[in-house]
């Protein structure tokens, strides 16, 4: 796997960001994550958009699994449950493997 930009994001502020846009935000992480999980990140938002979301919820999934093998860990089964707050998931461990001690 090749990474080559990896953003670091504060969580709280990511959370925020979620919030105060209504979603909007999420399309701006994702393009970022997706680039770095060597994914097209225009196919993937406008998927997004033409299956209402639908789409997303896989990424979400998806990008959760990725980012726990980040970490040598394994995506437990009770995780599929937290799908609603993934992008904070994704993003915490993206700042674990690239940012430890932070």
């Amino acid at each position: 796997m090749k990474y080559e930009y990896i953003p670091e994001n504060n969580l709280v502020v990511l959370f925020l960001l979620f919030l105060l846009t209504l979603g909007l935000y999420y399309f701006w992480w994702l393009a970022r994550t997706c680039r770095m999980f060597n994914d097209n990140p225009v196919t993937n938002i406008l998927l997004v958009l033409f299956t209402f979301g639908i789409w997303g919820i896989y990424l979400n999934l998806k990008y959760m699994q990725k980012s726990e093998e980040l970490n040598d860990r394994e995506l437990k089964w009770y995780m599929v449950l937290f799908f609603g707050i993934a992008p904070l998931i994704v993003q915490h461990n993206i700042n674990e493997k690239y940012f430890p001690g932070r």
